[in-house]
């Protein structure tokens, strides 16, 4: 097994992992975080009131990734503490995934308008995480766990958040590690657990070694 190296705690290193709805960002996220002791961040979406009027097609776009915005820079901008990492299940830069998927010209427009007004400018992540499933077990996942906001979330919808995920990795030009949670499972396998935080202590170590 490689020794990580330690990052300052005056400036943590940071995970973040993304993907479509169920393919187990939060519970990656909160593996790594038990194994690097590093502080977690977590999304809310059972707190964003529009995500639901959202899912059901009543025009509430704009307003729920407005809301999505604000949450995040409330989370980014928290002090981490005495912590070395920062472990996230979503990116600090979620909106370019979605807004262009989910809000016309216009709203896009003032949603961009909104960002720079609020000076909201969050550095890349030290390591991105992809995680990818296919479509049907991406659903199964979502039905399984059972979240009210998530029930009126369709297939054809979340076959376009895939494609969306995609096209936004086809262009990320930071250090990243591709995960096929399908393959891996990190939720129920110790084994798969152990060898993917080896594989992400590597990738950090090596990012380290090429920016000293």
């Amino acid at each position: 097994m490689q020794r990580p190296f330690c990052p300052s705690m005056t400036n943590p290193r940071i995970i973040s992992i993304e993907g479509p709805m169920g393919a187990g960002k939060t519970s990656l996220a909160r593996q790594l975080g038990h194994a690097l002791g590093g502080q977690i961040i977590l999304e809310a979406p059972a707190q964003n009131p529009f995500l639901c009027r959202f899912y059901q097609g009543s025009g509430a776009a704009l307003a729920t990734e407005l809301q999505f915005l604000m949450q995040r820079r409330a989370q980014w901008q928290q002090h981490p503490g005495n912590k070395h990492w920062i472990i996230s299940d979503h990116s600090a830069r979620k909106d370019e995934i979605f807004t262009p998927l989910t809000l016309d010209t216009e709203e896009l427009r003032l949603f961009h308008a909104l960002r720079v007004a609020l000076d909201y400018h969050p550095a890349p992540a030290d390591l991105m995480i992809f995680l990818e499933a296919p479509l049907p077990i991406l659903l199964e996942r979502i039905r399984t766990r059972g979240d009210a906001y998530e029930q009126a979330l369709t297939a054809d919808y979340l076959e376009r958040v895939q494609t969306a995920y995609r096209a936004w990795q086809a262009n990320y030009s930071w250090p990243s590690l591709n995960i096929d949670s399908a393959q891996v499972d990190f939720v129920h396998n110790p084994r798969h657990t152990e060898q993917l935080i080896d594989t992400v202590r590597y990738r950090l170590k090596e990012t380290e070694e090429r920016d000293a």
